[in-house]
């Protein structure tokens, strides 16, 4: 069975241009084999929900 790891990222938005920095944090945990798996909009910005397989595997009877 897969295994995963989770993360969570929040980030203020309050103009255009803070979308850049979002966008550049969430390549970068791409890059890093990180998925945004939801997103939610608050009063002050964005929080991102992340996962990425840890490549260790369990037995299902674990």
């Amino acid at each position: 069975m897969k295994t995963f790891e989770y993360d969570i990222l929040s980030f203020p938005v309050k103009k255009q241009k803070d979308y850049d920095e979002v966008r550049r944090a969430l390549n970068e945990r791409g890059a890093e084999g990180w998925e945004v798996i939801t997103a939610e909009a608050g009063d002050y910005g964005y929080t991102t929900f992340l996962k990425r397989e840890t490549g260790t595997m369990k037995a299902a009877s674990e």
